[in-house]
């Protein structure tokens, strides 16, 4: 009885999983390079990774990304410094993990990291964290805390 219990769970947890959209999918490198570079202190390349995901927020129309990405993008590609930069990276995350979370997103390949200290959360494709919102001051502070 116990297996059959165990067997049904498996059955509806991956009836409740779904593959990453396309349009997430086609955001993620943009996005993963951006974290990368301020989890190193550095604005090189953010400008034109932030450029390049609204270009694809934008054409994926459809309403499937919430109209307020592209704005928040445009603040991370104006983004003179790591602070303006960090604040703009923490609202396209935190609109990405929605989606993320709405999709009932299930791949194992991304995982969703959250910082107490800074109170914010992002998306990378390892468990090893890299804190994007500190950096090398604090690069190792958050946890894992869900696989999509």
């Amino acid at each position: 009885m116990l297996a059959i219990l165990w067997v049904a769970a498996g059955w509806a947890s991956l009836a409740a999983a779904a593959p990453l959209p396309p349009e997430l999918d086609s955001v993620m490198p943009p996005y993963l390079a951006i974290g990368k570079a301020l989890a190193a202190d550095s604005l090189k390349g953010v400008d034109t990774e932030a450029a390049a995901m609204k270009g694809l927020v934008e054409r994926s129309g459809g309403g499937f990304f919430p109209k307020e990405l592209s704005g928040d993008l445009d603040r991370l590609s104006r983004a003179n410094d790591l602070d303006t930069a960090r604040l703009a990276y923490k609202d396209v995350s935190d609109r990405l993990i929605a989606l993320f979370q709405e999709h009932k997103v299930q791949t194992g390949r991304y995982f969703l990291c959250t910082c107490p200290m800074a109170q914010a959360s992002w998306i990378q494709a390892d468990k090893e964290i890299k804190n994007p919102y500190y950096g090398s001051a604090m690069l190792l502070c958050g946890d894992v805390t869900q696989t999509f």
